[in-house]
This record gives C-alpha cells, sequence and structure tokens, in this order.
C-alpha cells in the first residue's frame, strides 16, 4: 500500500507540474490569442478567466517545486484537477484554451475523466507521500518536461507559420460568420488587427457561397489580394495565422481604417 501511494504521489507531481507549466507557457507565449478564445465570458471572467487561471497554475506549480510539506503540495495539484474536472464537464463542447494554439482541444468527458484521475491520485498520494526532497526532485523532473515541450510546440509553431504572399499585398480581407464565436471575439479587435498590417483590412461577413469558398470553408480566415483584385495568398485559418499573414504584408500603403461588411 506505502508503494502505491508513494507511485500515486509521484505520478501527480511529475505529470501535474508538467502540465501546469506547460498551461502556463502556451497562454503566455500567445496571451492575445488566450484572450480571444478563452471560453468563460459575463461575470464569471472575472474568477475564471485567463488571467486569475494563469496565476492560480503559476502559484501551484512554483509551490510544487518549494520544499513545502508534501500533503499541502498534493492538496494543491489536486484541488486545480478536480476544478478542471468541474470546467470540462460544464463546458463540454467548447474550446479548451488551456494550451493556446500549441494543443487546440475542446472540452469533453474523456477531459474531464483524465482531470478526475489526477485529482484522486493526489488524494491517494496524500495518504504516503515520498520524502520532501524527493517530491522536489519529482516536481522539478515534470517542470523539465515542460520546458522541453513547450520548447518543441514552440519550434512547430514557427515552422508551421503562414508563408508570406508571394505577391504585392494590395489589401486583406478576413471572413468572418455570425455563427462562429471565435469570428465574433476577432472582429471585437479589428483596430488592433488593422494595426499589424501595412495595407487596408477588411473585415467581411461570409454569407454568400462565393466567400465561404474564398475563405477555404473554415473561419475565422484571412486572404491577402493584390492590387487586381485576385487573392495572392491562401487562406489562413486561426488566429495565429491571420495575424501572421497581416504582419507580412508586404505593400505599404496609407490605412483607410478597418470596416465591417455584412
Amino acid at each position: 500500500m506505502k508503494e502505491l501511494t508513494v507511485l500515486c504521489a509521484a505520478a501527480v507531481l511529475v505529470g501535474g507540474v508538467a502540465v501546469l507549466a506547460l498551461s502556463v507557457a502556451a497562454k503566455l507565449m500567445d496571451w492575445e490569442t488566450t484572450r480571444a478564445v478563452w471560453p468563460v465570458t459575463g461575470g464569471l471572467r472575472a474568477l475564471a478567466g485567463p488571467t486569475p487561471v494563469t496565476v492560480v497554475e503559476g502559484l501551484v506549480a512554483v509551490t510544487a517545486l518549494l520544499p513545502a510539506p508534501v500533503g499541502v503540495r498534493l492538496g494543491l495539484l489536486g484541488a486545480v484537477f478536480a476544478g478542471y474536472t468541474v470546467a470540462a464537464l460544464l463546458m463540454r463542447g467548447r474550446r479548451c484554451a488551456c494550451f493556446g494554439d500549441w494543443i487546440p482541444t475542446r472540452f469533453t468527458m474523456t477531459h474531464a475523466a483524465g482531470c478526475a484521475v489526477v485529482a484522486v491520485l493526489a488524494l491517494v498520494g496524500i495518504l504516503g507521500p515520498p520524502g520532501v526532497w524527493a517530491a522536489g526532485a519529482q516536481a522539478g523532473a515534470g517542470l523539465i518536461l515542460a520546458l522541453v515541450a513547450a520548447a518543441w510546440f514552440r519550434r512547430r509553431s514557427a515552422a508551421d507559420g503562414h508563408a508570406e504572399p508571394q505577391a504585392d499585398v494590395h489589401r486583406i480581407v478576413i471572413f468572418t460568420t455570425e455563427s462562429c464565436r471565435y469570428c465574433a471575439a476577432l472582429e471585437a479587435q479589428r483596430d488592433r488587427y488593422q494595426a499589424m498590417a501595412d495595407c487596408p483590412v477588411e473585415f467581411r461577413r461570409a454569407d454568400g457561397d462565393e466567400e465561404v469558398r474564398a475563405a477555404g470553408g473554415a473561419f475565422p480566415a484571412a486572404v491577402a489580394y493584390g492590387a487586381d483584385g485576385s487573392a495572392v495568398s491562401e487562406a489562413a485559418h486561426g488566429l495565429a495565422a491571420i495575424r501572421d499573414l497581416l504582419r507580412h504584408s508586404t505593400t505599404p500603403s496609407r490605412r483607410s481604417g478597418s470596416q465591417v461588411s455584412t
């Protein structure tokens, strides 16, 4: 029994710290996207928005690394994953923004079950935790795993970045739809997105088949157009790819201000 509880504690300390540290790194690396796609809205955002959640994750991860009582460390990790379980059940089907664009997933029953298992393992581990320094070493191993994973995800994101347009850009059109929650978040920040480009940026609702085809059938999407009105880039999908396209617009021009066409 003692061996089992020590094994449970080790699994939580290594895996839990790795997940929390990776989650914090992913959100901070692309904070704008994190804020835009965060699933909690309204008044609850003050308690469960990206900022308080990231702060709590960071504090719990740091606490797990300190020579604090092992029961406290496991209790905090278990509480966080119990909270994840509740969130996954309440928001099933919505996008999980915990790992930003690095690991785009949605809340599912599997998601909830996995978090619940970690919470239970933490509880079992408290019954027979390892020594203080052994727990610190295990938490450190989790942090190292998170750093390695973060470096790999960041390199992959850079490699998968949207390519620069092959010709000068006269304007960029961002296609949105009324039913797309991420599109609404993007439109709410249209001034910021306009400032990223050296050419006019137009927001257009894809209400017809022609716009849907131009957007590549997925939303939100951005397409760069040349002076003759022809597309000079493939459709960029997702906030990160759209920002990359905007920043790589190649024809400086007088900005006329963004607009939303309906």
